[in-house]
Parts: structure tokens; C-alpha cells; sequence
């Protein structure tokens, strides 16, 4: 009977519901989040990170649904005290331990496949700015500009990758660059020599920018992840535990 369980048996049931309800809500955001990537033209940088192996619009969706899955499962499981959601609860958690662990790995591995990949789409979009024959929509173009003004930075390794990439940006031995380069975007803010007006414009290319950042924020991203892990851990003890206490009474009432 419920009544007869102890404080750690009804706190552990409390919890995993809680817990669950939090699970789904992040799922729906991440898998919401997904779909806009995938759907959108030019959200979140889509077109140089959508790489043919680590796909990111792809991946999160596959996440987002994936703790939906989760978070019902282990709701439902403990609200209900369904034995078979309970196993198939702690058997997704095992497993999103492990796809962590691969994730991890494969991140470290293939980060300079990543990197090299979004860096070579950049270098060839830049050859298509503003290009309305190729790039009817401006895909490429928008997707440049949000990249250079979000990250305050310009080109792929410096401004003058724009005159070497793009013959519209190297008139008469003189560089240009596009306004998003610009420091204050105005309006034909960059049809002027960088080279000569530098405090004008952001000189740092993007890929170096975009490290730092990452860089920057590496430890804290450390710190969050190693408190998942460790929650992730604390729920599935909470869920074996729970789990034995219910086959325990459903075994006491035969």
C-alpha cells in the first residue's frame, strides 16, 4: 500500500514526476528548436553547419524527441506505477548516458572536420554575396551578415578573405567588405578601403572569433554538463529505487 511507504519511497516518486514534467518541457523546446532550424533558411547559421555527418538541425530534433519519449515515460510510469514504463524509463536513461559519452567523443573527434567543413561553405558563399542569380533568396548572404555581426567579426580568417573570395569587394586595388563588417552597420559603411579605415571595422575573422568565444565559454559549458551527468545519475537511483518498491508491494499483494 502507498500509505505504508516510507519518506524516501513517496519523496522518490514526488520527484521522479517532477523531474519528468521538467524533462518534456525541455524536449519541447529543444525539438521545437530543431524543427525551426531545420525549416528555416537561415536560422542559427543552417547553412554552414548543417555538416552531411554531424547534422545540428538533425541531431536536435533526434534529442528534443527523444527526451519527450523520456519524460512521458518516467511521468506516466511513476504517476501511474506502471512497472513496464519504469523499466523502459531507466533503460532510456541508461541509454542517453552512453549517447552522451559517444556524442562526447565524437565532438573531440570530429571538431576539426566541423570546423574545416563550416569554414570551406563560408569561403564558397562568400564567392555568391548578393549573387541573386545563384542565391535567389540571399540564403548565403543573410546567413554571412548574421554571422559577422553576432560574432562582431568579419571574413572567414580576416576582411581581406572578401576582396580574394568576392571580385565585387577588390576595385581598383582597393578592399571592401560588406556594411555587416562594419562596427556601426550603416548604410554603404563598408564601400571604403578596410586597409585604411581598420578602427572602422571588425579585423578578426570568424573562425578565430567563433574559437574564442567556444573558448571562452568552455568552462561553464564543463560545469553544466557535469551536473547533468550527476543529476542523471541521482534520477536513475531514484528510479531503481522506486521501481523495487513497487514490485515489492505488487509482490506482497499475490
Amino acid at each position: 500500500m502507498e500509505s505504508d511507504r516510507t519518506c524516501c519511497e513517496k519523496f522518490a516518486k514526488v520527484f521522479l514526476m517532477c523531474i519528468n514534467i521538467l524533462i518534456v518541457i525541455v524536449g519541447g523546446v529543444i525539438l521545437g528548436f530543431g524543427v525551426y532550424w531545420a525549416t528555416s533558411e537561415t536560422g542559427f547559421y543552417k547553412a554552414l553547419f548543417s555538416h552531411d555527418i554531424f547534422n545540428v538541425p538533425n541531431i536536435s530534433i533526434a534529442i528534443g524527441t527523444l527526451l519527450l519519449l523520456i519524460g512521458l515515460s518516467g511521468f506516466i510510469g511513476a504517476c501511474c506505477e506502471v512497472l513496464f514504463l519504469l523499466k523502459l524509463y531507466m533503460g532510456f536513461l541508461i541509454l542517453i548516458l552512453l549517447t552522451e559519452v559517444i556524442l562526447a567523443v565524437g565532438c573531440i573527434a570530429m571538431r576539426s572536420q566541423v570546423e574545416k567543413a563550416a569554414s570551406e561553405k563560408a569561403l564558397e558563399y562568400m564567392t555568391l554575396y548578393k549573387d541573386e542569380s545563384t542565391d535567389e533568396k540571399l540564403i548565403f548572404t543573410k546567413t554571412l551578415d548574421l554571422l559577422q555581426e553576432n560574432f562582431k567579426c568579419c571574413g572567414v580568417n580576416g576582411p581581406g578573405d572578401w576582396a580574394t573570395q568576392n571580385a565585387m569587394f577588390s576595385v581598383n586595388d582597393k578592399e571592401y567588405v560588406p556594411d555587416s563588417c562594419c562596427k556601426e552597420n550603416t548604410a554603404d559603411c563598408g564601400k571604403k578601403d578596410w586597409r585604411e579605415n581598420e578602427d572602422d571595422f571588425y579585423t578578426t575573422g570568424c573562425q578565430t572569433q567563433m574559437r574564442q568565444t567556444i573558448g571562452e565559454n568552455m568552462l561553464a559549458f564543463g560545469l553544466v554538463t557535469g551536473a547533468i551527468i550527476i543529476l542523471q545519475v541521482a534520477i536513475l537511483i531514484m528510479a531503481m529505487s522506486f521501481k523495487t518498491s513497487v514490485e515489492d508491494e505488487k509482490y506482497l499483494t499475490i
